[in-house]
């Protein structure tokens, strides 16, 4: 068994908008009422031509994982990010971080935690991300990795509202 996680590329658009689209809907699909709502998100959200203009963006930095050469997770973050509950001048967003549900528990998590902490350092004093609150499993793994809750926020999709942790730490 190979993981390989790399700094990903226009070229690997297609695998981040199929991933983005099964990973989300494994982790938050069955929070949805009206199945539509969620299709529209993920098209939104996913879909190839914001994926390769967000991908090509010099403040945005994606990464890919494969396992076994398979593509099996992604995660990306933003630089120079601000937010409301953050002091530092100098922050950054970590917007994504998932993987296949088959893929979870093996550490491969922590492996791309790890890089994408090294990577934030080489520019931003700080990180912070928003989680989901009843995500007890994703903010247990923030938690170990010394993230803080720092605030609060909501965000709706369709019909659904939604309450968020934001959690940030030092870098």
């Amino acid at each position: 068994m190979t993981i390989t996680i790399r700094i990903a590329t226009i070229t690997d658009v297609e695998d981040i908008s199929f991933l983005g689209k099964k990973t989300f809907d494994q982790s938050f699909g069955y929070l949805f009422n009206d199945k539509q709502d969620l299709l529209d998100y993920l098209e939104r959200t996913f879909s190839l031509a914001k994926l390769k203009t967000s991908i090509g963006k010099p403040h945005n930095i994606y990464w890919i994982v494969l396992y076994d050469e398979k593509p099996v997770g992604y995660a990306k973050i933003q630089l120079n990010a601000r937010s409301e509950f953050i002091v530092s001048n100098n922050s950054c967003k970590l917007q994504k971080l998932y993987l296949l549900q088959d893929y979870l528990s093996k550490g491969i998590g922590g492996q791309l935690q790890q890089l994408i902490l090294k990577k934030a350092k080489e520019s931003s004093d700080y990180i912070w991300l928003s989680v989901l609150k009843e995500n007890t499993k994703a903010v247990s793994f923030y938690q170990r990795d010394n993230y803080k809750i720092v605030g609060e926020h909501p965000f709706s999709i369709g019909k659904e509202n939604f309450e968020f942790w934001v959690m940030g730490r030092d870098l």
